[in-house]
């Protein structure tokens, strides 16, 4: 009996770690955000119509483009990428007098075929083994809440689709922007949009889906989404869904039933913003950066600075790169899924939509469509450096997290045991009274400023050290 007892304390710990290792097998990776149609066109024959002075037509980016120059992905250190949509798009719409084309991916004319102007199933599948020969995971950004306007797909469907007057007033039912809203509370209709989406992964080898609109769509649906991902893809595949305004607490109703991995965390970008323009100070950032990630065990919040629906976040700071690297530096520093938008660490700064969608800079690098667009190298290596530190700094991607110091415009963050985060939001030099700490031999890893000490800070600067 004493034996029998024995065996099971040895085993029982194994498969809890086990099971723990495959909850968390995203947790230290970091997502590179690509708007395929912006990033670099590697196939010119199948430039369909592509305008790139328009900032509301295809300009020319495709799959092969980002294959082509996965390099730059590798090289920042990223270790997956996610990709918009690539479904076929509806025709272009009318728009404050002139087209507005489907280049970003969320208009769906046909969920069964690829857009031709970012390639074919073949270059989608071609991009994930060349990913994959270099250890990145590929995330494909799919839809099931809607279909584009005047789509193929729902005259087809019409009793699949809310449109017009039978749109209702609920958020799960409501068409947004005017879009055809599917009834995905229809069994035939789920099993339609799981073969569409769920085979593609299949025959193609992706390791992720990035799902829009999530809270536009019931529960049911998600826990439905996730057994069927779960048996034809198994359980590593991740469901990063995007829910507006994310949070802790918005994150707690997908994931108490394991609807999802992991969400889009918007409150760290509002905070962070906050901090950096001084809206907030010091001590109410500390205090929420504290209690950020309380969810469930195994669940990750995903949080970004920029992305294709807001203002770059270097916009809002007007192009002020010293508080874009604070920025970064917390980022980085936090736990959960960090994800990246395209251009991001080279100084893409566009503002307001449609401008915030714009080109990959390439410099002096003849990759269209953002060729001869001037980029900051020396602020994507402040990035390459800081995404290097958290891949080999286990305390940055943990749990542990205290507040060690504070006043209205600085603090310090110690992460696990031997990684501490020091940041100044202010305007004026800040000296971290950390006297006792100052004696353990704290060594410097990174500084976003070349003239910060180890514990004195230059205006909005930041520093990580580590034992």
């Amino acid at each position: 009996m004493c034996r029998y007892l024995l065996v099971l304390m040895l085993v029982l710990p194994a498969v809890h770690s086990s099971h723990a290792m495959a909850q968390n097998s995203w947790k230290d990776d970091v997502v590179y955000f690509i708007m395929i149609d912006r990033f670099a066109d590697g196939d010119i024959t199948n430039n369909i119509g592509i305008d790139p002075s328009a900032p509301l037509a295809f300009h020319g980016g495709d799959l092969s483009g980002i294959a082509q120059n996965l390099d730059e992905v590798s090289n920042l250190g990223a270790t997956a990428i996610w990709i918009t949509p690539i479904v076929e798009q509806v025709q272009a719409i009318n728009h404050d007098g002139g087209l507005f084309h489907g280049h970003h991916g969320y208009w769906a004319n046909d969920f069964y075929r690829i857009d031709p102007r970012f390639g074919t199933e073949a270059d989608l599948k071609q991009l994930v083994n060349k990913a994959n020969s270099l250890n990145i995971k590929v995330i494909l950004d799919v839809v099931y809440n809607h279909v584009g306007y005047d789509s193929d797909w729902a005259k087809v469907h019409k009793s699949w689709l809310r449109s017009g007057d039978s749109c209702l007033g609920t958020v799960e039912t409501a068409c947004i922007s005017g879009l055809p809203d599917i009834r995905t509370e229809l069994e035939e209709v789920r099993q339609h949009l799981f073969e569409a989406h769920v085979g593609l992964a299949e025959r193609t080898g992706l390791h992720g889906f990035r799902l829009d609109t999530v809270k536009h769509i019931p529960h049911d649906f998600w826990q439905a989404h996730r057994l069927e991902v779960r048996s034809r893809l198994g359980p590593q595949f991740l469901l990063l869904g995007e829910v507006w305004d994310g949070d802790k607490y918005l994150a707690k109703q997908y994931f108490k039933n394991d609807e999802l991995d992991a969400m889009t965390d918007f409150s760290l970008r509002q905070n962070i913003l906050n901090l950096l323009t001084g809206v907030t100070d010091a001590v109410r950032f500390s205090r929420y950066i504290v209690n950020r990630h309380k969810v469930a065990y195994g669940k990750l919040l995903s949080p970004f600075l920029s992305n294709h629906d807001m203002p770059m976040l270097l916009a809002l700071l007007r192009n002020n790169k010293e508080k874009l690297k604070v920025a970064a530096t917390i980022l980085f520093s936090v736990e959960g899924l960090p994800v990246v938008a395209w251009g991001e660490e080279v100084g893409r700064k566009g503002g307001a939509w449609p401008h915030n969608r714009g080109d990959m800079p390439w410099g002096d690098k003849m990759i269209g469509p953002g060729a001869g667009m001037a980029r900051d190298e020396q602020l994507q290596s402040h990035y390459r450096k800081l995404i290097s530190i958290r891949k080999t700094t286990s305390d940055l991607t943990g749990h542990e997290i205290e507040v060690i110091f504070k006043n209205k415009h600085a603090f310090a963050l110690r992460r696990g045991t031997q990684t501490l985060v020091l940041v100044n939001a202010g305007k004026n030099m800040q000296k971290f009274d950390l006297e006792e700490l100052a004696k353990s031999g704290w060594n410097l890893r990174y500084r976003s400023n070349e003239k910060n000490s180890i514990f004195g800070l230059q205006p909005f600067s930041a520093n990580i050290l580590t034992l």
